[in-house]
């Protein structure tokens, strides 16, 4: 059966339609979908594949009956063999997304290549709206604003974050899927101001900013005076003598030039500018004058 010979009211026609109807059925229950190829001959001998074309043909020539396109939807029709295969691939995207968290997928990838297939048209405003509205609806930025490759790095780190890794233990050397993405951090981080209003907004979604910046040296808290006096002390009772001008100290991982500051502190002392009380912390842990190179450590009570 053709177009041309279509006649919904003919008794043959209609015997067609009950044999197509059911290898349709059949066909489906099969498959799982009623995308058949145009030469298709079902085990029985009927030509399935030219009864759909007919189907579709006769619908779009407007000479399909209500009922006939209302059982024919039933079993799931695919009235637009383009249109149809667009909405797969709109579901691969889909399947990708879950998969990736994003749609910046590589062009040399079929997804990735349907992707950019549809961004080019789009840009050249011949996308039609109902697909464009398809694609934000699944994700916002489909068109990568950004480019792909800052798309890809952002969402391999918001994957890394999200499975609870800390920020805080990233470094300039951590790789994600060989991927630099402490370097590719870095750069973000240091050359803030350039980067776009929206990648600012995405990388403030993920409490990465100048501010909160986790490749920053840790500022260290300046150590009081007295602090650095409970050194002194410590070094006093470990060596059991003053420290040379050079000695150092070394606690809790911090090195700290113990000789130096007292030398300084001294000098701080004979010319007036070191505070009573600070005189007096010193000169607690000493018999006698502190000031000298020769000063001796009081003995511990």
């Amino acid at each position: 059966m053709d177009l041309a010979s279509f006649n919904p009211r003919d008794p043959a026609t209609s015997r067609s339609r009950r044999l197509g109807l059911a290898a349709a059925q059949a066909y489906r229950d099969n498959y799982g979908h009623l995308d058949v190829p145009t030469d298709y001959t079902d085990p029985t001998g009927y030509t399935l594949g030219t009864f759909i074309t007919t189907m579709r043909d006769a619908a779009k020539a407007g000479r399909l009956e209500a009922d006939w396109i209302a059982e024919l939807d039933a079993l799931g029709m695919i009235w637009d063999k383009h249109d149809a295969a667009w909405r797969a691939r709109l579901t691969a995207a889909a399947d990708y997304l879950r998969t990736h968290g994003h749609l910046a997928a590589p062009a040399t990838t079929p997804i990735g290549a349907w992707l950019a297939e549809q961004r080019h048209h789009a840009a050249k405003n011949e996308l039609a709206s109902a697909r464009a509205d398809a694609l934000t609806r699944l994700a916002p930025d489909w068109c990568l604003p950004h480019g792909a490759d800052w798309h890809r790095k952002y969402h391999l780190l918001r994957a890394h974050l999200a499975s609870g890794a800390d920020p805080a233990a990233l470094t300039r050397d951590t790789l994600l899927a060989g991927v630099k993405i402490g370097s590719w951090l870095h750069r973000q981080l240091t050359t803030w101001q350039t980067l776009h209003p929206g990648q600012q907004h995405l990388m403030t979604a993920l409490d990465l900013t100048p501010a909160t910046n986790p490749l920053a040296p840790a500022r260290r808290t300046r150590r009081t005076f007295a602090q650095t006096v409970q050194l002194l002390e410590l070094f006093l009772h470990r060596e059991g003598r003053i420290p040379a001008a050079r000695e150092t100290i070394r606690v809790d991982g911090d090195t700290v030039k113990i000789g130096a500051w007292l030398a300084k502190a001294r000098t701080k002392h004979r010319t007036g500018q070191l505070p009573a009380d600070h005189a007096s912390l010193v000169a607690a842990l000493f018999d006698g004058d502190w000031t000298t190179e020769a000063a001796v450590p009081a003995v511990p009570a």
